[in-house]
């Protein structure tokens, strides 16, 4: 087992370290959504297939869920700074490869599956990492606020990164675009080098996990200790059964677009603006105000109002109130998420924060595709309006089941405001 070091000297002065932590990483992560919205649309543009479209993101998800398990196990045991800049170099190096590729006229779907793919692998390592890294950095009161404007700065870069990718495809050169990838990663990693990062310090008596049982032993531990936590554990259950319930229907938006209101692109583009723009809303409304004491308030809350958006998204008469819609779902979703982010930074001890934060990203890449496995065929021979009611009103009612049945159990608050975050054996 490690032991965790405190971080106290760390966050003297730890505006600058949570600002340069907030640079780095969205500098790095618009890179990748730039390149990542020009690979999908340029393979979508050339061949015109579903087929590929599937592969190419199945390669992607299937793998970040191979290393996130194992990346959150490296990071409780390794210098995390050196992981999310290894990561983020070897991303880089995949990336200028298939660049050298792609400009020398070999633009193979394999290939590029296979350079999506590692780097997936890639991402698996880095986000467990990045994520068990800012509770070092951050003060635990002002956590809520730093990941509030942290999905702000995602949401900003969803509405900006398809937009820049789609005019890079009109006049660049997909191989050339790759290398904005590796020139934002090279400026985030060199941002990441100026942040202090405390190392965490490993007891020499604690046994290494080896082989397939010994990880799942590693990471069934940080999973336990969490469980133990009611209002932990229900923030698992939520995420499980969101990502598989209801989640899925924010991808098939442009199937409810085309199929209610027609085919022009510029009610597709809409959507994804309004989308994000709403969560950009959320996350800079959540910094500013910082939540009520009680965070599992906040989570049912935003997973009530995206529960009960999505049961009404197939009856709305216009274009236009589909959008307002939108604008509702998209300010919701920093209000479920923030605080659930913040909750287990607060309450998971610093040497399970990487198994726990892996766990979580696992539990993300893999229920959404499974959800959208059963739904996606379904939504061609059912109504999309039923599926739609059905699903968003499963999530509702079992929603309003935990509310009843939690009692004291569902409140999920600060160390400092909780009884004890130590769960009883």
């Amino acid at each position: 087992m490690t032991v965790g070091v405190s971080a106290a000297a760390y966050r003297q002065n730890w505006l600058r370290d949570v600002v340069l932590y907030l640079a780095a990483q969205s500098l790095s992560l618009f890179g990748s959504a730039i390149v990542g919205y020009a690979v999908i649309w340029h393979v979508t543009l050339k061949t015109g297939s579903g087929g590929q479209y599937a592969l190419l993101l199945i390669a992607s998800q299937l793998a970040m869920a191979l290393t996130a398990i194992p990346g959150g196990i490296w990071a409780d045991r390794h210098w995390r700074k050196a992981l999310m800049m290894g990561a983020d170099g070897g991303v880089a190096v995949v990336t200028v490869i298939l660049a050298v590729f792609m400009l020398n006229g070999h633009e193979s779907v394999w290939l590029i599956a296979a350079a999506l793919a590692l780097r997936g692998l890639g991402g698996g390592i880095q986000s467990p990492a990045v994520s068990a890294a800012l509770p070092q950095i951050a003060p635990p009161d002002k956590l809520l606020r730093v990941n509030s404007v942290n999905q702000a700065l995602q949401a900003l870069i969803q509405v900006a990164a398809p937009a820049l990718a789609a005019v890079l495809l009109q006049y660049v050169p997909l191989g050339w675009i790759l290398m904005v990838d590796v020139t934002t990663a090279a400026i985030g990693i060199s941002i990441t080098a100026f942040i202090r990062i405390p190392r965490l310090k490993l007891d020499p008596a604690a046994p290494k996990p080896e082989g397939l049982r010994g990880y799942a032993g590693h990471v069934g531990e940080a999973v336990r200790y969490a469980w133990r936590i009611p209002g932990l554990r229900r923030t698992f259950f939520l995420i499980i059964l969101l990502m598989t319930v209801v989640v899925p229907f924010a991808q098939m938006t442009p199937v409810f677009v085309v199929r209610l209101y027609g085919s022009r692109q510029w009610m597709l583009a809409a959507v994804e603006i309004v989308w994000s723009v709403g969560m950009m809303v959320g996350g800079l409304a959540m910094a500013a105000w910082g939540g009520v004491r009680n965070r599992m308030t906040m989570i049912m809350a935003g997973a009530g109002i995206i529960a009960a958006t999505t049961m009404v998204m197939g009856v709305m008469p216009t274009i236009w109130a589909f959008l307002a819609l939108m604008i509702v779902q998209g300010v919701s979703l920093p209000v479920m998420n923030t605080p659930a982010m913040t909750a287990m930074q607060e309450l998971i001890p610093e040497n399970m924060m990487g198994r726990t934060m892996s766990f979580t990203t696992f539990l993300n890449v893999i229920c959404s595709p499974l959800g959208m496995a059963v739904i996606g065929p379904l939504a061609d021979h059912v109504s999309l309006s039923w599926l739609a009611f059905t699903c968003g009103g499963v999530g509702l009612a079992v929603l309003v089941v935990m509310m009843v049945r939690g009692g004291p159990g569902s409140r999920l608050m600060a160390p400092d405001q909780a009884p004890s975050a130590e769960p009883a054996e």
